[in-house]
């Protein structure tokens, strides 16, 4: 407890006066058989605890079995099964995994089941084939052929008992055990997919949170003869967008880069430009159509690390207080210096009537922009983030690519949130420009 600065002094000589008092105390000695006994006892007890610790870590520690699954199915409606991430394809895939995970969750292998994903759709002769991954996490000690087994058991008897549409065919599903790295294959050639997922809220890009590799795995650094100067989205292995005022006086794709990973030195990746497409209809100093794409020298391999985000469908709606977050390596205030490690933000939609109020934008937000951030103030994008990505997951956890960073009034300021280039009113754009 303080004493709110009142010091009570004792004075030393009471202590220096205070008797000691002295008690005579008998050493008492045990007999040589009782120390040999409690010895023993002892040993005994150490060597029940380890043999305990070692039997619990082997018997429980976890392993990871993954397995590649094929579904068929009938449907009685027709789907766009070749058009990933579209609304038809997120559908039926959240659909057939609600389904198989209920299976599980209902079954004798509820605690080891972990997830179910969606990887595509095939057309079968006996209908529609759903190709999935299956994981599960099982003690060491379980035997692969019997967990096979139990799998394949509880699946056949669960989907067969299923009610509501789809309709699957039991008799036809098949499963194959699949090692860690072909799991990870099959994952990074999914749009969307993140394999560190440890984001944590932070206030802002500036001053905010550095990222581990993986956790936005689409993020790229676009470098100028070297030097950062936008960030940019990968949407396939091909091609970036990123926001066409980066590329306003610097439009030669020669000296241009593009890194990925979460820093800039060392990148985990890097290539050069091919070429460069700005919108036809940008016209600086006016913010609208504010979108460009750019081809890369050559194709990027996918990794843990390097993946595409998906582009939602045109007709995709977000709405207003809908979490995001956007990503960049821009600068940690205003007129700062951009940052080697990736920084993230989490922020909300704002909707655009409030953000054309005369106290934020006074109508300067178009049909082809939207509004993120806080009317407080803090969360936001700042200089060296434009041309990066604000995303935004489905309920399958899989993420899709909302926003591109455009412009504001300095970062952070109240009632000046950050404005973004609307992805959906440009998809047919950047179909027509890409053939994503």
């Amino acid at each position: 407890m303080a004493d709110l600065g009142l010091h009570r002094t004792i004075p030393r000589w009471s202590a220096m006066y205070r008797p000691a008092v002295v008690r005579a105390r008998r050493r008492a000695c045990l007999e040589p058989w009782v120390i040999g006994l409690i010895t023993f006892i002892s040993l005994i007890v150490l060597a029940v605890c380890t043999g305990l610790i070692v039997h619990y870590v082997r018997y429980n520690k976890k392993t990871t079995y993954n397995y590649y699954s094929t579904l068929s199915f009938t449907s009685d409606k027709l789907y766009e099964f070749g058009k990933e991430a579209s609304k038809n394809f997120t559908e039926m895939s959240q659909k057939i995994e609600s389904m198989v995970n209920n299976a599980f969750h209902k079954s004798s292998l509820r605690q080891a089941f972990v997830k179910s994903h969606i990887i595509k759709f095939s057309q079968e002769e006996h209908g529609v084939l759903a190709h999935m991954l299956l994981i599960f996490r099982f003690p060491s000690s379980e035997d692969p052929e019997t967990v096979n087994k139990i799998i394949q058991h509880v699946l056949h008897k669960k989907l067969q008992d299923a009610v509501g549409h789809p309709k699957f065919h039991p008799e036809l599903v098949e499963i194959k055990k699949i090692n860690e790295t072909e799991t990870d294959n099959f994952l990074n050639n999914c749009c969307g997919t993140r394999r560190n997922k440890t984001t944590r809220q932070s206030l802002r890009i500036v001053g905010g949170t550095e990222v581990q590799e993986g956790e936005w795995p689409w993020q790229a650094s676009l470098q100028w003869d070297g030097i950062h100067r936008c960030g940019a989205t990968l949407i396939n292995d091909t091609w970036l967008v990123s926001a066409a005022h980066c590329f306003r006086t610097y439009k030669d794709p020669a000296r241009w880069t593009a890194s990925f990973g979460v820093k800039i030195e060392p990148p985990k990746m890097k290539q050069g430009l091919r070429r460069i497409i700005v919108h036809e209809k940008y016209k600086y100093p006016s913010h609208d159509y504010d979108i460009s794409v750019a081809e890369l020298s050559s194709p990027v391999s996918y990794t843990n690390a390097v993946h595409r985000i998906c582009l939602p469908d045109a007709s995709r709606e977000f709405h207003p207080g809908d979490e995001m977050f956007v990503t960049g390596f821009g600068a940690l205030q205003n007129d700062g210096s951009s940052q080697n490690h990736l920084r993230q933000v989490q922020v909300n939609l704002i909707d655009t009537k409030i953000c054309n109020e005369h106290k934020a934008y006074n109508n300067a937000i178009t049909p082809r922009m939207l509004c993120a951030g806080s009317l407080k103030g803090n969360r936001d994008a700042c200089q060296g983030d434009s041309g990066g990505p604000l995303v935004s997951p489905d309920a399958r956890d899989i993420w899709y690519l909302a926003g591109i960073v455009s412009w504001g009034d300095d970062c952070g300021h109240p009632n000046k949130p950050g404005v973004y280039a609307r992805v959906t009113a440009f998809r047919d754009w950047i179909a027509s420009k890409t053939g994503v």
